[in-house]
C-alpha cells in the first residue's frame, strides 16, 4: 500500500520535465562529506600545535590516524548492513550526530588515550558515511547519472580537506586549536539536525513530481543492472568483491598520507607559515575535488559511448588507468622534494586521480548489486582499502621519525598504487 501511494501522485505533481530534488539530495551527501574529512583533517592542522604544546611526535600524530584509519575500517562491515537492514536515514544522521561530537572530544585531551580515544571513536561513527551515500544515490539517481553523482558526493572526500586548512588554521590563530574541534562538532551537529528534518526517500518526499520519480527509476538505458538478493556473506566469496577491495587500496593508502601529514609535511620541509601553510595546503586537495567530479563525469560518458561493453568492465578499464597514474604522480611527489613548486603541483596531481579513482570505485557497487546490497557492497570495498590502508599513516610517521624525509613513504605509496 505504502509504495501504490507513493507511486500514484496527485496531479499537482505532474511536470514535463524531471525535477531537481534529487540533485538537493546530492547536495545534502557533499555537504556531509566534507564536513566528515574537515574533521579527518583536523589532526594534520592542529598537529603542529599539539607537538609544540604537549610534546608529541609525528609518530603519535601517524599513530591517532592509523588508530582511527583502522576503527574505520572494521566497523564498515557492520555500517554497510546496518544500513541496508535499517535505512539509509536512521544510519546517517546517528552516525553524522554521533561523529560530531566524537570531533569536539578532542578538546578536552591532554594526554595520548585521549585522543587515541577520541579518534577510535571518529573512526567507528564515521565508518557508515560512504557506504550510505552509495546506497542513497541508488535510490534517488538513474543508472545513466550515478557515475556523475557519486563524483559530486565523492570529490566532497577532497573539498573538506582542501577548505579544512585555511578555515581551520583561521579559527586556531583566532581561538586556539581546541576550540577549533569544538567548532566542527557544532557544525556537524547542525547538519544532522537538518538531514533529519528534510531528508525523505524519493516515493515519500511530497517534492518529487511523478515525473522526476519517473526518471529516477528508469533502467531502459541499463541493460546490465544486477537483479536479485545476495546473502550479505556470498559477497565476501565474489571474485569481483576483492578486485574493488585491492583497487580502494591505492585511493586510502595515498589519501590517508595528505589527509594526516601535508600540512606537517609543508611545515617541515619548507617552513610554511601558518597564515600561509592553510592555503597551500588547500591546492592539491581542491585539485583532487575536482577530479573525482571529472572522474564520476566521464566515467558516464564513456560507459555511454563503449556500448559494447558492459559499464563495469569500461569502469575497470578507466580505474586501472588512473591507479597507473596515481603510482606515476606519487613517485614525482617523492623525487621533487627541496623544489616547492614542482612537489605541490605533484601532490596536485596525485590526488586528482586518487579523487577520480575513488569516483570510480564507489560508482561499482550499484553495477554489481541489486539495491538491497549496495552500501553493503561499498562497506566491504572500504573495509579492505582501510583496512589495508590504515598502515600507511603510522608507517609514514615511523619512517619520518627516524629518519628526517619524507621522500621513503611517498614511494613507497608509489609501490601499493602500482601493485593494486
Amino acid at each position: 500500500m505504502t509504495n501504490q501511494r507513493a507511486v500514484v501522485l496527485p496531479e499537482g505533481r505532474l511536470r514535463k520535465s524531471p525535477g531537481r530534488v534529487r540533485w538537493w539530495v546530492l547536495g545534502w551527501l557533499l555537504a556531509a562529506m566534507m564536513i566528515n574529512y574537515m574533521d579527518r583533517s583536523s589532526l594534520s592542522i592542529a598537529a603542529p600545535h599539539m607537538i609544540d604544546e604537549l610534546g608529541l611526535t609525528a609518530a603519535d600524530i601517524g599513530l591517532l590516524g592509523t588508530a582511527f584509519s583502522l576503527t574505520y575500517a572494521f566497523f564498515q562491515l557492520p555500517a554497510g548492513w546496518l544500513s541496508d537492514r535499517l535505512g539509509a536515514k536512521p544510519v546517517y544522521i546517528i552516525a553524522l550526530g554521533f561523529w560530531s561530537i566524537a570531533t569536539a572530544l578532542m578538546a578536552v585531551g591532554h594526554h595520548m588515550w585521549h585522543f587515541m580515544t577520541s579518534r577510535v571513536l571518529l573512526g567507528i561513527f564515521e565508518s557508515p558515511v560512504s557506504p550510505t551515500s552509495a546506497k542513497i544515490v541508488a535510490e534517488w539517481f538513474p543508472p545513466r547519472e550515478r557515475g556523475a553523482a557519486v563524483g559530486v558526493y565523492d570529490s566532497g572526500s577532497k573539498w573538506g580537506p582542501a577548505v579544512a586548512p585555511p578555515i581551520l588554521t583561521y579559527l586556531i590563530l583566532g581561538f586556539g586549536w581546541r576550540a577549533m574541534f569544538i567548532i566542527l562538532g557544532v557544525l556537524g551537529i547542525v547538519v544532522a539536525i537538518g538531514f533529519w528534518v528534510f531528508y525523505r526517500s524519493p516515493e515519500h518526499d511530497r517534492r518529487v513530481s511523478a515525473t522526476e520519480l519517473a526518471h529516477i527509476r528508469a533502467r531502459e538505458e541499463d541493460s546490465h543492472a544486477p537483479v536479485g538478493h545476495i546473502p550479505w556473506l556470498r559477497l565476501f566469496t565474489q571474485p569481483q568483491t576483492w578486485a574493488m577491495v585491492l583497487g580502494f587500496v591505492a585511493v586510502v593508502w595515498t589519501l590517508n598520507i595528505f589527509v594526516t601529514f601535508l600540512p606537517l609535511m609543508l611545515n617541515d620541509i619548507y617552513s610554511v607559515a601558518d597564515a600561509a601553510l592553510g592555503w597551500y595546503t588547500a591546492i592539491p586537495f581542491a585539485v583532487g575535488g575536482v577530479g573525482g567530479i571529472l572522474g564520476g563525469w566521464f566515467t558516464t560518458k564513456y560507459s555511454k559511448i563503449r556500448t559494447h561493453l558492459a559499464p563495469l568492465a569500461c569502469k575497470r578499464q578507466i580505474a586501472a588507468v588512473y591507479g597507473a597514474a596515481l603510482a606515476i604522480c606519487s613517485i614525482l611527489v617523492g623525487i621533487t622534494t627541496g623544489h616547492f613548486t614542482l612537489q605541490l603541483s605533484a601532490m596536485s596531481l596525485a590526488l586528482f586521480f586518487c579523487g577520480a579513482l575513488s569516483a570510480v570505485g564507489w560508482s561499482i557497487p550499484a553495477d554489481v548489486v541489486a539495491g538491497s546490497r549496495v552500501a553493503s557492497l561499498g562497506s566491504i570495498q572500504n573495509f579492505g582499502g582501510y583496512f589495508a590502508g590504515s598502515l600507511s599513516p603510522w608507517l609514514t610517521g615511523v619512517l619520518v621519525t627516524s629518519t628526517g624525509s619524507y621522500l621513503v613513504p611517498f614511494v613507497l605509496g608509489a609501490v601499493v598504487a602500482g601493485d593494486c
